[in-house]
Formats: structure tokens, C-alpha cells, sequence
């Protein structure tokens, strides 16, 4: 299938829907895996007692931890990934095989700190679709928020993300 005005029009009925994922309990050896990952130095990232001395329940999250991570489980095996390495099954609504999917760019906001035992959940939005034309053919951009909560369901982290179709 191309990227395409009918193509646009059926992505265009969807703006408004959410999806809501439970992405569980953000541990401590995550943290600070992924701190490592990032070349975080800071001992907030990894020594519990100095981030109780600073205030901080446990470890603290680096900030775009949770923005960083687009599968929380195991993923899908190798069977079910598109073309272009994305799982299928998240996509199966938006982008038909032989449309490729790529990041277009994503702002972040953050409301409070992530620390080690937190549980987050992630409630996406689609909210916007164009149809563009690009150097070589039409692009469709879909725009997401993503708002992360904690288990009381104060935010943790907004963002707002854009796909490109082409």
C-alpha cells in the first residue's frame, strides 16, 4: 500500500483514540542499567542511600527513561516485526505493510521524578494527522501525547511525539 490521500483519510478517523499500557514497576537495576547505557555519573542514578540523603525515595530514573523504552516486555519475536523492525501488532492499525515507519521528533516534559518502585502507566493519544508533500513523495505525519503516570496517577512525564509514513 502507498502513502496516499485514502490512506490519510483512514488515519484521520482516528484522531482522539488512546491507548492506555501498564509498563509495571520501574526497578532499581533498570535505572541503573540504563543509566550506565547513557553514561550517567551522577550517584543519584545508582546509590540508594545518596538518594535518600537528597530527598529521593530510592534511585532516580535519568528523565527520559520511561520516553526511552518502546517495549517493556519481552517484544515479539523476530515472526512478527515489520519490514522496517518495528513490532506489527503495534502498527497494525496505522501502517499498512509497505508503508515505513520513522521517528519524526518528540518534545518532553517533566512533572516529577521516577524513582526505583514506582509503577507507571502510559495513556498515548493520537492527535493530529497531515499529509505532506515530501522530495520523494507524499509523507503522512501522525502526531501522539503520551502521558506517563504514577500508580496514584499524578504525571510523571508528557510527550508529544510525531511518525512519519511514507
Amino acid at each position: 500500500m502507498a502513502v496516499d490521500q485514502t490512506l490519510f483519510e483512514t488515519i484521520h478517523t482516528r484522531i482522539g483514540t488512546q491507548r492506555t499500557h501498564q509498563l509495571g514497576e520501574v526497578t532499581g537495576v533498570l535505572i541503573r542499567r540504563y543509566a550506565r547505557a547513557i553514561g550517567e555519573t551522577d550517584p543519584i542514578h545508582y546509590d540508594t542511600a545518596y538518594a535518600r540523603r537528597q530527598g529521593y525515595a530510592d534511585v532516580v530514573a535519568p528523565a527520559n527513561l520511561v520516553t526511552a523504552v518502546s517495549v517493556w516486555d519481552e517484544g515479539p519475536p523476530t515472526e512478527d516485526l515489520r519490514e522496517d523492525g518495528t513490532p506489527a501488532a503495534a502498527l497494525e492499525d496505522l501502517a499498512p505493510d509497505g508503508v515505513r515507519v520513522m521517528g519524526g521528533g518528540e518534545d518532553m516534559e517533566f512533572h516529577r521524578p521516577i524513582t526505583a518502585g514506582t509503577t507507571v502507566e502510559e495513556r498515548s493519544t493520537m492527535t493530529d494527522v497531515e499529509l505532506r508533500a515530501g522530495r520523494s513523495g507524499p509523507v503522512i505525519v501522525v502526531s501522539y501525547c503520551h502521558e506517563f503516570t504514577d500508580a496514584a496517577g499524578r504525571l510523571l512525564v508528557t510527550t508529544t511525539r510525531k511518525l512519519l509514513l511514507r
